[in-house]
């Protein structure tokens, strides 16, 4: 926990740093759209853009994964079943009384 508050800290005193640093106004244009801020501001939208789109590109993986992960949990569980039937089987308790 002290080490995980450790890196809070010199992360939050990092971007802090980063912030000030740059702090000067860009000009950026794109097609029609025009946005005038802070360079931070710009490089912080940047990241946000970019982390959002490896997020949206790693969907369809995940879901696939997902699905797989539910087939083999169902398999596992009628594996076992047959294991505690083929158990019960061979120690007699499914035998029939006569």
């Amino acid at each position: 926990m002290k080490l995980a508050l450790f890196l809070a800290i010199v992360l939050t005193a990092l971007v802090v740093t980063f912030s000030v640093q740059n702090a000067q106004s860009v000009h950026v244009q794109f097609l029609v759209w025009y946005f005038e801020g802070p360079l931070v501001v710009v490089l912080l939208m940047t990241f946000v853009v970019g982390a959002l789109t490896i997020y949206l590109a790693s969907l369809p993986r995940r879901f696939t994964r997902s699905r797989e992960l539910a087939d083999l949990r169902r398999q596992v569980d009628e594996y076992n079943l047959k294991i505690g039937r083929l158990q019960s089987d061979i120690t007699g308790e499914g035998a029939p009384e006569k």
